[in-house]
């Protein structure tokens, strides 16, 4: 297979080689609507959110002034930063002034691996992986820190923007879960952790969007990771056939690609509608 490099990471021919922890959720969310993105059928829209975190993780790689360049949408017509992008400096100048956030973001920066998860090709882009010095530095100098690496030989570090802290309402679950459940980082985690291959712990260094960005650091229990890995080791084959063509992807019903395709074929009683079925008519 190719390799993966920082150029061809994102690229059309990778991302169908290879799965990543987007592309799989993308898959949990809607089959139909992945498969559509991925032959260029489907463009996801590309929201504030998305460009704000796009942003602050350019700041910390390095690649700051290009990713502006790529993002004209991001200024005014007088060459001044939005609002929202104005948000995101502010954010940037908050985590500058944590230490405990800078030595987590002091790792080697976008680390690229790739392997196997159930014979399926994954790739990760680590946003800061750190050394077991760095670890047992920050360990002597915040000894709380001591749970989630104390005794490691490096840490997998993910940088997060995200709009608070507070849990987040799931139709899955009928509840509110985690922000970490519900935007599925334990699952990014459980992937990172076994494609690294070093058994590290995933740590979710983040900032919030709101008025006075709030900072925080949190790990996924490795009992989590582990429970998420046999999820990802169940559904990865499937959604790797659907990749190669070999079974057709379901429809989840509800989404703008499944919205924007869908096809009348009846008339129906009203109260037949459900919200776990897609209504064809």
């Amino acid at each position: 297979m190719t390799e993966v490099t920082q150029e061809n990471y994102y690229s059309p021919e990778m991302q169908m080689a290879y799965m990543g922890s987007t592309q799989y959720k993308a898959f949990q969310k809607c089959e139909a609507a992945a498969l559509a993105e991925l032959r260029g059928e489907y463009r996801s829209p590309v929201t504030s959110a998305l460009l704000i975190g796009g942003y602050v993780d350019a700041f910390f790689s390095g690649e700051w002034y290009s990713y502006m360049e790529r993002h004209p949408e991001m200024f005014r017509r007088d060459g001044s930063l939005k609002a929202d992008f104005q948000r995101a400096d502010e954010i940037i100048r908050a985590m500058e002034r944590d230490r405990l956030y800078m030595l987590l973001m002091s790792g080697q920066k976008q680390v690229i691996r790739s392997g196997f998860i159930a014979g399926v090709p994954f790739k990760i882009r680590i946003d800061s992986l750190l050394d077991g010095d760095t670890c047992t530095q920050i360990v002597r100098e915040f000894p709380q820190a001591a749970k989630s690496m104390g005794l490691c030989d490096g840490a997998i570090v993910d940088q997060k923007v995200v709009r608070d802290f507070l849990p987040v309402w799931s139709e899955d679950a009928h509840e509110r879960v985690s922000f970490v459940e519900a935007w599925g980082y334990d699952i990014q985690g459980a992937i990172y952790q076994e494609i690294e291959g070093n058994m590290l712990p995933f740590i979710i260094a983040a900032g919030t969007k709101e008025d006075s960005p709030d900072l925080g650091a949190f790990y996924v229990p490795e009992d989590v990771l582990r429970e998420k890995l046999s999820e990802i080791e169940d559904n990865a084959p499937r959604y790797q056939a659907i990749k190669e063509g070999r079974i057709q992807p379901r429809r989840c019903g509800r989404c703008a690609y499944c919205r924007a395709t869908k096809e009348l074929t009846g008339i129906y009683p009203y109260n037949d509608i459900s919200e776990d079925t897609e209504v064809l008519f």
